[in-house]
Formats: structure tokens, sequence, C-alpha cells
């Protein structure tokens, strides 16, 4: 093992754990926030139990892939901030992409102190010391995933909001088709399915099997795109498209050279 921390080029400080506490807990933070947080547990935060709840799960998950089984300091710090994060954001006002970015900077920030301060006091965690540059790998993995599928929808619907707005303030106008927009979450759930394809398909090192997805996803759109009467929705659809595209192609990229650098 000191072979292996002494060789890794991201093994930094002379050998010192920053990178592995780095990216347990930047993974159960992205699993906590938008793997096992449901749609409901959000839309209830501002009930005590549900956002005790949601710190608790934030906390095991903090715990576990950190893998330091005698530190309870780690989950401790967790619980506690990302519960206070957490109660401040449900009841921020403003818009909610705001409150978003600001919430996550924060629980980043909190993740920087913690491994500022813990990871070079403390020894390489359980899953580095069985795993190496394996469970790096597999950390690295899991929040490109994550990222890739389900932070972008999210980022992707703020980006596309203010067209949204724009069809629905025409189609009240009688000037858009606004009331036919589809099953309420499809647009989200394919979307997400796009991205996991693209993720899956670059790590296979099939790149061009995307531009096979692009363009399907046309012909079943090619409909709306003739239809003038549809064209703000046409557009809406085509930007959405081009952003959730670009930005799966992006991270499944990063992800995957930095899995390679490791």
């Amino acid at each position: 093992m000191n072979a292996f921390y002494s060789s890794n080029p991201l093994w930094l400080n002379g050998g010192k754990p920053y990178w592995d506490l780095a990216l347990a807990l930047v993974t159960a933070h992205l699993a906590g926030d938008f793997v096992f947080q449901t749609g409901r547990m959000v839309a209830a935060k501002h009930r005590m139990s549900v956002l005790l709840a949601h710190a608790a799960i934030q906390a095991v998950l903090a715990y576990v892939l950190a893998g330091r089984w005698s530190v309870g300091t780690i989950p401790g710090v967790v619980f506690v901030s990302h519960g206070l994060v957490d109660f401040w954001k449900a009841r921020a006002p403003g818009a909610s992409a705001a409150r978003f970015w600001i919430d996550q900077v924060a629980h980043l920030a909190v993740i920087t102190l913690l491994v500022w301060w813990s990871g070079h006091t403390q020894a390489p965690g359980y899953w580095t010391q069985m795993l190496g540059a394996g469970a790096w790998r597999l950390l690295v993995f899991a929040s490109g995933a994550i990222l890739c599928v389900r932070v972008c929808s999210i980022v992707v619907g703020f980006w596309v909001q203010p067209y949204l707005a724009e069809i629905n303030e025409a189609a009240k106008e009688g000037l858009g088709t606004g009331s036919s927009r589809g099953l309420t979450n499809g647009g989200r759930v394919i979307g997400q399915w796009e991205r996991a394809l693209v993720f899956i398909f670059v790590f296979m090192g099939q790149p061009t099997a995307i531009g096979f997805l692009i363009a399907a996803k046309s012909i079943f759109r090619f409909g709306e795109l003739m239809d003038r009467r549809n064209r703000m929705e046409a557009e809406y659809i085509t930007i959405g498209t081009l952003m959730s595209f670009g930005m799966a192609i992006a991270i499944a990229l990063g992800t995957l050279l930095l899995c390679r650098r490791l």
C-alpha cells in the first residue's frame, strides 16, 4: 500500500489521505441529495422529521463511504451542517435556482473544511486500504453518473425555465399550444435516460452511438418541428436537448479521463 500512495499522482501532501476522503464525501453528498432524496422529501422538508431523516441519511452515507470507522466527527459534522443548511433552504425566500446553488456551495464548503481538517490527521479510509485506486475509480464513476443523470435534470430545468414561461404566456394569449405539454415528468425521465445512455456509450468507447441517439430523438420530434403552430414548443425542446446532451458528454468524458488518471 505504501508504494501505491507514493506513486499515485493524486496522493498529495507527502502521502496524506486528502483525495480518498474528498471523493468519498462528495459521492456521499451527491447520492444523498440526488438519489436517496425523493421529490416528496424535498417538498416536505419544512417538517422537522423529514429534515432530520435526510440529514441522517447524509451522515450515514458519509460515514460508510469515508471508511474511517473510529472517527465520529465526520458524520456528526455532516449531520449538523446538512440539517442547518437545508433548514435555511426550506424557509428561504427567493428563486429556487438561487437557493439550489447556495445550498450546494454551502455543502461543498463544509466538505472542503472537513477534508482540510481531517485529511492530514487521519489514516487512509478502509476502502482505500482494501481496494487502492479501485476505490477511487468507483467513487469517481458513481459521482459522474449521478451528476450526468440526476443533477443535469435540475440544471437544465433551471436553464430552460424562461423559455417555458414564454410558452405558457403565449398559450394564455392563444398564440401557442401550451396546454398540450404531454406527461408531467415525461421530459425529465426521457432526459435522464438519454444522459444515462450517453454516459454508458462514452465508457464503452462508442461515442458515435450518441449521434444515432440524437438522430432518433430528432425523428420522433420531426412533426413538432415542422408544425409552425408548435414552433415555440419545438425550439424549447431543441434547446433543452442540446443542453442535456452537451452536459452529459462533458461530464462523461471528464469522468472517464479522471478514472484513467487514477
